[in-house]
């Protein structure tokens, strides 16, 4: 049996190489584990992407993977799906795409051998405080969102129009069900002020991750939502690339805001991201903006999403 397996390092112009899988790993090695092969002159790690019967290179010039690092799974089952589109469809090499996937932090313990798996995290609680109701058309579009059959939904309208008040029933209707929330926001600023609103809703102990908090908090943070600790999650476009196991709907405020749009390498727009996201893990995506960029719209139509709009709340 073989391995397609993508190094953390540098990979010259491969995609990913192949290796032998050792006949006493046979059985144990998955996809997602993290495993010590051999490369030049060195020994270094990565990820296994594919578990394959057959190669058609030559078998006899194949190197055996060296040992598993860590039998755990260090992904989710959507994201080795999210990787290869990634690395297709913004022409960038696979390796530079994974560490999309993983905190500088984590990284580093793990070249390091440093890093393992806490299973003593704690669980966050929610107290839900609120008494406003929704209106009568607010109350439609908050319907029409969790009832409908359809599963992408761009919503538009000025800044004061109280979209805030259907991002907090949303909310509330999932973690009633224990599922993941994740709230995508463009700035720092906003981002604080969101939260601030949130907290008041929801508790002291909801999420917030950005620029300002540590890489080993953000590999805690990291933990905790791939073990479903935590439920709501406020956060920049990084977080796209974190492992949910139980997510369930992504609101993305201000989609049109160029912050969503990645100056390095990879260069990716947040938006298609997230609608790949959707299209393989099947949550609700609700997408906002007062100016949707055309774009956009036009690939919110192409995506068959849903338009939706509070222009008659004022009639």
């Amino acid at each position: 049996m073989f391995a397609i397996i993508s190094p953390f390092t540098q990979s010259l112009d491969d995609i990913w190489f192949v290796y032998k899988i050792p006949s006493d790993f046979q059985g144990i090695l998955k996809n997602w584990m993290i495993v010590h092969i051999p490369f030049w002159k060195r020994n270094i790690l990565g990820l296994v992407l594919t578990i394959a019967q057959n190669t058609d290179f030559d078998k006899t010039k194949i190197k055996e993977i060296t040992s598993i690092y860590n039998e755990n799974i260090f992904l989710n089952n959507y994201e080795i799906e999210l990787l290869k589109w990634i690395s297709t469809n913004y022409f960038s090499l696979i390796h530079i795409c994974l560490n999309l996937f993983f905190p500088k932090n984590l990284l580093w313990k793990i070249i390091k051998n440093k890093f393992g798996f806490n299973e003593n995290i704690k669980e966050i609680r929610y107290d839900f405080k609120y008494q406003k109701t929704l209106n009568q058309n607010q109350s439609k579009i908050f319907n029409e969102i969790i009832s409908s059959n359809e599963n992408k939904f761009l919503l538009y309208w000025v800044t004061w129009s109280w979209k805030t008040e259907i991002y907090i029933n949303l909310i509330k209707h999932y973690l009633e069900q224990n599922k993941q929330i994740l709230l995508l926001v463009p700035e720092i600023i906003l981002t604080n002020q969101i939260l601030q609103r949130l907290k008041k809703v929801f508790g002291l102990e909801v999420i917030i991750i950005n620029s300002t908090v540590s890489e080993a908090k953000k590999t805690l943070y990291r933990e905790m939502i791939y073990n479903n600790k935590v439920k709501i999650i406020v956060w920049t476009r990084s977080a796209i690339f974190y492992p949910y196991n139980n997510l369930w709907l992504i609101i993305v405020d201000e989609e049109h805001d160029n912050s969503y749009i990645s100056d390095n390498s990879p260069r990716y727009d947040t938006i298609e991201v997230v609608n790949k996201i959707t299209d393989l893990n099947h949550n609700k995506l609700l997408l906002w903006s007062w100016t949707p960029k055309i774009n956009h719209l036009y690939n919110a139509l192409n995506w068959n999403a849903k338009i939706l709009n509070l222009f008659n709340e004022f009639e």
